[in-house]
């Protein structure tokens, strides 16, 4: 294989009939390098298109939990809020209490401000209360009357000796998000080494269909030649026969590429998000096989950095820390501050209802003092604990695996680098081999037996140094995928939002 474009041959008068049922459907043609299958597929298929809406997805949860630590209004209304009632009442004329018929209508507006402080884990609260009331006593004596009520206040609540919640669901959020852009990052790696992968596979077919096209027509060849001598009688009918045989075998052989093709064909447009009924031919410009030097720290690192299962269990460490203070927490001496301060009045006139306001001040300081609960609290704790050590020892193991597995890629590289470059000379040594054989067998100095052979080998030379190439190719494609580093142009992979 050299460097010049490649694309798939030509097919067979035989099939002809197959592809004008094929081509006569289709609405467009693609020829694709594989920067450009790249491309089609971040942009079209499936796959890049279900990850972008996760991540869309993972991004509006992250930003609803950090906007949900900004000030917050709610506004309430009754309109109205109507009782008619028994209520019960004390009568000082009897020294008891007793029950009044009463009808009331309320008409009410509240507004709520909240603004959460995570630095101090606390909440303040500017409360606005406004309403009217129609208040109607149903006993005979009774009378109308309606009168107005305003409520303003501020309000401070102060959790005291319990771990900061805000700022927990904060980073809770955060890690949530890391880990979804993560995710992200993979599928796109993962997408981009599915697609080179299929592009490989099917070049590799549109080359395999070319070995057999020219192993039919050198069987064809062979075939008039033994034809000629069997009618000459310098064969023997069986061996002409034979030849026959090998023909009818090639004939078969290219049938099946010419099938195997069309499906990987077909699996890569529904990959890339094609139309199945459209045509499409792969090119690729560059075959040779070159070594690439590869630092294994650096691949290493490289890797560490993108594999989300690392990640993952390097945030389960945190979130198991997280849950250990809150299990440490659960049953501490804990309080609870509350503060507020406000103005208020009541008036039957809404003019006057804003006039020498009353100031209100409430403070209430709650202290929760656990005494005994049959020890609960000490399983928690080292059940906590327990699955924090189950986290570090996860990351550990991960992290272990995954410098093996970076090493072992590079010996795959580096095996399937020096067995590409092996079987390129086997190939090309077969080829001259089955020149001469062929020749040979043209002026009778070997048998059908030695040709058959030389065809054999020079099919399986051309498949093996076919299939080394195209190993070595998807070996740099797994490690670029790993470590989201192309190290055979020494750039960053990007990834496409």
């Amino acid at each position: 294989m050299n460097k010049h474009s490649h694309r798939c041959r030509i097919i067979p008068v035989f099939l002809l009939p197959v592809f004008f049922l094929t081509s006569f459907q289709s609405i467009a043609q693609h020829r694709l390098t594989l920067d450009a299958a790249l491309d089609l597929a971040f942009e079209r298929s499936y796959t890049a298109r279900n990850a972008r809406e996760q991540l869309r997805a993972s991004e509006a949860a992250a930003e609803a939990a950090r906007l949900s630590l900004y000030s917050s209004v709610d506004m309430e209304f009754d309109v109205p809020n109507y009782s008619r009632t028994l209520l019960p009442q004390f009568n000082p004329l009897t020294g008891r209490n007793e029950f009044f018929p009463l009808e009331r209508t309320q008409w009410s507006g509240r507004l709520d401000v909240n603004q959460p402080l995570i630095w101090t884990n606390s909440t303040i609260t500017l409360s606005g209360l406004i309403y009217q009331q129609q208040q109607r006593d149903l006993s005979p004596e009774g009378v109308p009357y309606r009168d107005w009520y305003t409520d303003l206040a501020i309000q401070l609540r102060q959790p005291l000796l319990v771990p900061n919640t805000q700022r927990i669901a904060l980073r809770s959020a955060e890690i949530d998000f890391e880990e979804a852009m993560a995710d992200y990052v993979r599928n796109t790696l993962d997408l981009r080494f599915t697609v080179t992968e299929q592009f490989y596979n099917l070049y590799a077919a549109q080359e395999r269909l070319t070995i057999q096209e020219d192993r039919v027509r050198q069987e064809n060849e062979t075939y008039t030649t033994g034809q000629r001598k069997y009618r000459a009688g310098l064969i023997a009918e069986v061996e002409a026969l034979q030849f026959e045989v090998d023909l009818a075998a090639a004939q078969n052989d290219l049938l099946a590429a010419q099938n195997t093709l069309l499906s990987q064909a077909n699996q890569f447009k529904i990959l890339l998000g094609l139309p199945i009924r459209d045509s499409l031919f792969c090119v690729l410009r560059d075959t040779t096989v070159t070594r690439v030097q590869i630092d294994p720290v650096e691949a290493v690192e490289r890797a560490k950095k993108t594999r989300v299962d690392l990640q993952r269990a390097r945030n389960n460490i945190e979130r198991s820390e997280l849950a250990l203070e809150n299990v440490h927490a659960a049953r501490s001496i804990r309080g609870d501050l509350f503060l507020s301060y406000g103005l208020n009045k009541n008036d039957a006139d809404f003019s006057g209802l804003y006039n020498n306001l009353r100031d209100t001040r409430r403070a209430v300081l709650t202290v929760s003092i656990p005494v005994f609960d049959w020890g609960k609290h000490g399983q928690d704790i080292e059940a906590a604990e327990a699955r924090l050590r189950s986290s570090q020892l996860a990351a550990e193991n991960v992290e272990l695996n995954l410098e093996r597995e970076i090493l072992d890629l590079m010996r795959s590289i580096e095996s399937a680098s020096r067995r590409a470059d092996v079987l390129r000379q086997s190939r090309k040594i077969a080829e001259i081999a089955n020149d001469i054989s062929t020749r040979r067998y043209e002026v009778g100095t070997i048998g059908s037996t030695e040709l058959a052979q030389a065809r054999s080998r020079l099919l399986q030379a051309r498949l093996s140094a076919l299939e080394a190439v195209i190993d070595y190719h998807l070996a740099l494609a797994d490690m670029a995928r790993r470590t989201a580093y192309d190290f055979r142009t020494g750039r960053t992979l990007d990834v496409p939002r």
